[in-house]
Order: C-alpha cells, then structure tokens, then sequence
C-alpha cells in the first residue's frame, strides 16, 4: 500500500535522497570557505568594532590603574594610547590576512584616471 504523504512513491523519495547525497558530497570536497563572501561593509563593521574596543579596554584597564594607584589621568592616558597602537596592530594584521585570502592580480588592468584619458 502507498503511503499516503508520498503520492509518487518511494522511488521518488529514494532518487531525491540520491541527488541530496551528491549535493552534501560535493559541498565537503569543495572544502573551506573561510571568509570570501563577505561584503566589504561586514569587513568595514568588523575592523571598525575591533579597532574601538582595543581603544576601550585600554582606556579601561588605564582607569582601573588610575584608580587603584591613585595617578589621575596618566593611568587613562597611558592606556588609551596602549589601546590605539594594540588598535592599529590588528587593523593591520587584519587587513594582511584579507590580502592573503585575496591576491591581486598583477596582470589585471587598474583604473584609470583622468590623466590617462587626456592623453
């Protein structure tokens, strides 16, 4: 007796778990995708929020000694620029590691700009 859910029997459903199984097989071998199909605004949102924490904790652990050790505002300022060059470090280790993931290409032609078209 045919299941009732299924009207166009098993074959149907054993040809679909067929073409499932070769879609999930193909999707393994084509290994890792790590980070290439992110917009450039999630990347700009990311970098941005890292570059402003580093900033924040520093400028927090800089208080936190400021208070503790009672040495107004050298703590804070100490810490803040800590936190700016710590900042400036992952922006940069960042940005290498987009460049890794993403050469460029040198054979491909760059813009052009209006001085190019002059002449």
């Amino acid at each position: 007796m045919a299941d009732p859910r299924h009207p166009h029997g098993s074959d149907a459903l054993d040809e679909l778990a067929k073409r499932v199984a070769t879609l999930h097989q193909e999707r393994e071998n084509a290994g890792p995708r790590v980070g290439t199909d992110r917009s450039g605004m999630s990347l700009g949102l990311r970098l941005a929020s890292e570059f402003a924490s580093a900033i924040l904790v520093g400028g927090l652990l800089g208080y936190g000694v400021d208070v503790v050790l009672t040495t107004q505002p050298w703590g804070l300022l100490v810490g803040l620029a800590l936190g700016f060059v710590t900042g400036t470090v992952n922006l940069i280790r960042a940005s290498r590691q987009m460049t890794e993931a993403n050469p460029v290409d040198p054979q491909a032609s760059g813009l052009k700009d209006n001085l190019d078209e002059e002449a």
